[in-house]
């Protein structure tokens, strides 16, 4: 294949009006914002105090404005599928099949990569200094750099709207549906490329923040002390610091696979497809817990604080929590146990995933109690 071929240039869908008059609509608006801030002067401002900063609080709210737009973005494709599947009742609707099979896996790599992951970030990077007591985190400047690399892989989704097109295989692109016989164009490139790029900016945040939680309290915030939602925090860190290397490691073997003929998952050529499912999964499942652990922090914060009264079960919730962490890398198997692995090898992760819901439970009552005997406003 040419090198324009793998660019995409020769293959840019102008022949469906949709994706154009999509991009039209959003170049329209970005060009009517930059052209208002401009004549307003508040351009050096804004490269100074935003685009340049490294202050943590400036960084946090930025993640959850990249949060914010990208949550329209998935919204829109929502819609798109939602009313496509109305419409196609007997006849073809108004999406082809290529267009809606992007559109689904888009969806789905949006909310999760570009939705959920930066507005738990933006939160954990404003709230957790703040409760640690210190002026920053750890690496500033990395910050700021986690957070540009989350908006590039964000800009090369949003480039795929108009730029070739973004991958037909859902949102975890199993192969051999991702290989290069059967997805041929730049689409899993795309999704290759922009969760590389990202995945490596919450890396880098993971360290960070974790950094700080261990290495920057205030004088004499012992562990026991800390705030129940920096508890969480760093639960969540310390499995993005674990899990995202195998992302990284498992998306690099498919890259390989389309680029070079590696063959990791190409059965007939020696290579083994559900070790992606697998390695996947080792990923996917953490990241669950990753996305839920701050949440599960900010309902005891609030809960405590309109209770008017302390956390009930202090040392139990921030065990529970660190329960979840390690029990979250046990259980990934439970998301394809037909794949053969055995009964010994199901049984294990079957009784593990019933496990990891006691420490949830534990978390539930004490709010629960919590909430008992409080003045509830």
């Amino acid at each position: 294949m040419s090198l324009t071929g793998k660019l995409g240039w020769d293959s840019i869908p102008f022949h469906e009006p949709l994706p154009l008059v999509s991009a039209g609509v959003i170049g329209l608006v970005l060009l009517g914002v930059f052209i208002w801030v401009w004549r307003r002067g508040h351009l050096p401002y804004i490269w100074s105090e935003w685009i340049t900063s490294v202050d943590h609080k400036r960084i946090g709210v930025m993640y959850c404005l990249l949060a914010g737009v990208m949550l329209l973005r998935g919204f829109s494709d929502a819609l798109l599928m939602r009313s496509q599947q109305a419409i196609a009742y007997g006849n073809d609707g108004y999406l082809p099949p290529d267009h809606y099979d992007q559109i689904f896996s888009a969806h789905g790599t949006i909310m999760i990569f570009f939705v959920a992951m930066p507005f738990m970030i933006g939160l954990m990077n404003f709230v957790v200094p703040l409760q640690l007591g210190v002026r920053d985190v750890a690496f500033p400047t990395l910050n700021s750099v986690s957070f540009w690399l989350t908006a590039s892989g964000a800009l090369l989704i949003n480039m795929s709207l108009v730029i070739g097109e973004f991958a037909k295989t859902g949102w975890l692109v199993y192969p051999p549906l991702s290989e290069l016989r059967f997805s041929p164009g730049v689409g899993v490139d795309y999704y290759l490329w922009a969760l590389q790029i990202s995945g490596m900016g919450t890396l880098l945040s993971g360290v960070n923040l974790v950094t700080t939680i261990l290495k920057m309290r205030a004088p004499g915030m012992g562990y026991s002390r800390m705030p129940m939602f920096t508890w969480t925090s760093l639960a969540s860190n310390l499995l993005i610091v674990a899990a995202f290397p195998v992302l990284t490691a498992v998306l690099g073997m498919l890259i390989l696979d389309r680029y070079l003929g590696f063959h990791f998952f190409t059965p007939e050529a020696g290579g083994n497809q559900m070790m992606f499912v697998n390695l996947i999964w080792a990923w996917g499942h953490p990241e669950v817990y990753i996305l839920i652990l701050p949440a599960f922090g900010v309902f005891s914060e609030i809960i405590s604080t309109f209770s008017s009264k302390p956390l009930f079960g202090y040392r139990s919730m921030v065990i529970a929590t660190m329960v979840i962490c390690i029990l979250s890398f046990m259980v990934w198997l439970h998301h394809f146990f037909t794949m053969g692995a055995g009964a010994d090898v199901n049984g294990f992760f079957g009784i593990t995933t019933m496990i990891i819901a006691v420490p949830t439970g534990v978390k539930v009552f004490n709010w629960l109690f919590t909430m008992y005997g409080g003045r509830i406003r």
